[in-house]
């Protein structure tokens, strides 16, 4: 509630005085993941802009079904947001509802580019400026059938029909992005920028912690979240002398009952630095932490539940090894050596020069 108090005042403010941006950061507020509820993702980001003296606004979305707090530098988006959703219930497509808020609320925001995670309000943003240059900053692992960016072998309508531009990771996802699309629109409008790399630390012996990233969500049926779950549970009852470690995915909201994997397990630490640091061994069923821990020479063993639906790491990443935690125990070094050079097609390091090439 305070949040939205904030929000309205905020933005009654910005319909009285001009405010001339050169770039609106915007993203649900679950994406806080970092220390002091930072967003790793696009912490970089803001610093090139600072770097470089750019402008930029970070509005922050509310998220209701998340317990992440806010950003101390954001800005609540939940006054326009929540007009938004009641201007969608009487059937406003968020481009009317940009026309309808530039007119009463947000005309004198003026903004030369937007850059959002997971492809957040990317059609409101385009209804407010229709010469801005909209960038969609990968947040997550990108393959061959995700629909949100792959549908019948073309770029989703809400990236094309938008005129959006994808910021990536590295060029292995490029390169599936263009296999896939057949109207060659992603060969055009995506960018490789990198990613930041951390504080650089590895894991030479398995020290029998075990992190596992649950991916128990609404995403999934209720039968393959109870599979994954029973899964998790057998293999930590079948590895006694390990300690396993979970964490929940950030859009986890008690879909089925984890009691009972809790009380034979830790929680994982917030931080996900801290995971990678006491951990040395990942499980997961088809994580983006897979890449993460591969930074670090963690290698990660793949549920078995659900890989008949979610084989992307087979299919399109082409991941090193298919084994079980006691083959990696017995060579760790060398599943260790695989993984840190099987990520590197897929995380480049940092481009700061080219993020802001890219910039109008």
């Amino acid at each position: 509630m305070i949040s939205l108090f904030i929000s309205f005042f905020y933005f009654i403010k910005l319909f009285l005085k001009k405010q001339e941006i050169d770039v609106v950061f915007y993203y649900p507020k679950h994406f806080n993941r970092g220390v002091d509820c930072q967003n790793l993702f696009l912490n970089p980001l803001f610093e090139s802009c600072k770097k470089h003296n750019i402008s930029y606004l970070v509005f922050e979305e509310p998220d209701r079904k998340s317990d992440k707090k806010r950003h101390k530098n954001s800005i609540p988006f939940d006054f326009p947001f929540y007009l938004i959703i009641l201007l969608r219930k009487f059937g406003f497509k968020d481009k009317y509802s940009a026309n309808i808020l530039s007119f009463i609320l947000l005309r004198n925001l003026k903004f030369k580019n937007v850059i959002v995670l997971s492809q957040s309000m990317i059609e409101f943003f385009r209804g407010l400026n229709k010469e801005a240059e909209i960038f969609d900053l990968q947040h997550g692992i990108i393959y061959s059938n995700k629909e949100s960016y792959i549908s019948d072998g073309k770029a989703s309508s809400n990236i094309s029909d938008n005129n959006v531009q994808l910021l990536l990771f590295g060029h292995g996802f490029k390169e599936i992005l263009g296999v896939s699309d057949k109207t060659n629109y992603y060969k055009k409008n995506t960018n490789v920028i990198g990613v930041a790399i951390s504080k650089y630390f590895r894991h030479f012996n398995p020290n029998r912690l075990v992190l596992i990233t649950l991916q128990i969500t609404e995403d999934h049926t209720e039968n393959q979240n109870q599979d994954m779950l029973d899964e998790i549970i057998r293999i930590v009852d079948s590895n006694e002398k390990l300690n396993f470690y979970i964490r929940n995915h950030p859009r986890f909201n008690n879909c089925i009952d984890i009691s009972e994997l809790e009380k034979k397990t830790y929680k994982a630490p917030e931080s996900l630095m801290e995971c990678f640091a006491l951990c040395s061994i990942h499980i997961t069923s088809y994580s983006t932490t897979t890449f993460e821990c591969a930074e670090f020479g963690i290698p990660t063993i793949f549920l078995k539940s659900i890989k008949e639906d979610f084989n992307m790491f087979e299919t399109d990443f082409k991941y090193p090894f298919d084994i079980e935690i006691l083959d990696v125990i017995k060579d760790y070094n060398n599943y260790s050596d695989e993984v840190i050079s099987w990520r590197k097609k897929y995380y480049s390091d940092y481009d700061e020069d080219k993020f802001i090439s890219l910039l109008k």
